[in-house]
């Protein structure tokens, strides 16, 4: 409507300016000198009212050429205000747009992400009915299945692994000699082995398990707490099981290949005709442990602890036993490679017998004999005095 009065207005004020200007070319030269001029115009009246008329037009000329610059820039500056209008407007039209884009992207993952939570939700129920079966085809079903599910989803990683935890605890029980466990309980072992690598905030616990004939290999087992379990020939290939826990642990005929011991517990643990090969134990704990037909081969048992052990006919060739602590540990039939090192302090803390096979670098030292003599005579009274009370 304002734009409308101002045309209207513009209009109105250019027919005045028009009519006046006719006007003045009419009768603008009379006005200015008609006094001056005769009934008949000389030639140079003439010449006078020609210039006159001739200044008007310029001047008409000089005011419409500025009133058609004034225009134009009026309808540039009103055409840029409606670009820069239209451009404000698509601008937000496009943000609007790319916010409900936005809205659209977050509600379809929302969706989805329910969908897939109603999925899993679904395939764990369906898993745990299968390994509570009495049927061992079902179990295993069901611990595969709850394999994919702890691969496809990290939420529900720590809920399987002590899920599957869970089951080896309840299904790993004691067998008749030679018997291996079952295959399940294999199977959820294998499972264990290969989860994938996350974060792990516990420890996988197989306290009091018996894992009779299990083998389980390149897996990470840092933490796992087997205290008083029963490893009866179980066999370890390439396993991390760096601070765990095997205190009180029954270890017979087992193998340890390429595994990392690192801070593990086998204190008062039993471990007999057993194998470790290819190592690493640094400051493995074997307080009160007792080894019988023990074989460590190519180990690193620097800074272990074997206060109070039992090391009867146990074998360390090529192992290193720099720092080694055997406060008052047995070495009945122990075999010390010349590589093996053991500090001499440590060694004169322990009993040594004549059985006790030394590296050259220490035998024959006098410290070494004395302590073998002192071990020797100590073993004939302890015997004597069994062999009286007897």
């Amino acid at each position: 409507m304002k734009r409308r009065i101002v045309t209207i207005s513009i209009c109105i004020s250019a027919a005045l300016l028009l009519g006046a200007f006719i006007i003045l070319l009419w009768k603008g030269p009379w006005w200015a000198d008609g006094s001056q001029f005769g009934r008949g115009l000389t030639p140079g009246e003439g010449a006078i009212v020609t210039g006159f008329r001739t200044t008007i037009v310029a001047f008409g000329a000089g005011i419409l050429a500025a009133g058609s610059l004034a225009y134009t820039h009026l309808n540039h500056k009103q055409s840029r205000e409606s670009f820069l209008k239209s451009q404000e407007n698509f601008t937000e039209q496009a943000e609007l747009t790319r916010e409900s884009l936005r809205h659209s992207e977050r509600s379809s993952r929302q969706q989805a992400e329910i969908s897939r939570e109603g999925q899993v939700t679904e395939r764990y129920v369906s898993a745990i009915r299968l390994i509570a079966s009495d049927n061992q085809t079902e179990q295993l079903g069901g611990i595969y299945s709850l394999e994919r599910i702890m691969r496809d989803s990290a939420k529900d990683h720590d809920t399987v692994v002590e899920v599957l935890a869970a089951f080896i605890r309840q299904h790993a029980k004691p067998t008749p000699e030679g018997t291996a466990s079952s295959d399940p309980v294999q199977a959820a072992l294998d499972v264990l082995a290969r989860r994938p690598e996350r974060e792990e905030p516990f420890e996988i616990d197989l306290r009091r398990t018996t894992l009779t004939g299990c083998t389980i290999e390149g897996a990470d087992l840092r933490r796992l707490n087997l205290y008083m379990a029963d490893l009866t020939d179980v066999t370890f290939q390439e396993c991390d099981l760096s601070f765990s826990d095997m205190a009180n642990t029954k270890l017979l005929r087992c193998r340890f290949s390429k595994c990392t011991l690192t801070r593990a517990e086998l204190d008062n643990a039993k471990v007999t005709e057993t194998y470790f090969l290819a190592g690493e134990a640094h400051q493995l704990s074997a307080v009160g442990a007792e080894f019988t037909g023990i074989r460590f081969r190519q180990m690193n048992l620097d800074g272990a602890f074997f206060d109070d052990a039992i090391l009867h006919h146990t074998s360390f060739r090529g192992t290193n036993l720099e720092e080694v602590e055997f406060g008052n540990a047995c070495l009945f039939g122990t075999h010390l490679s010349p590589r093996a090192n053991p500090p001499l302090n440590s060694l004169l803390k322990a009993f040594i017998f004549k059985s006790t096979t030394l590296p050259k670098a220490l035998q024959g030292l006098p410290e070494i004999e004395a302590r073998v003599q002192q071990v020797e005579e100590e073993w004939d009274d302890t015997r004597h005095s069994h062999s009286t009370d007897s």
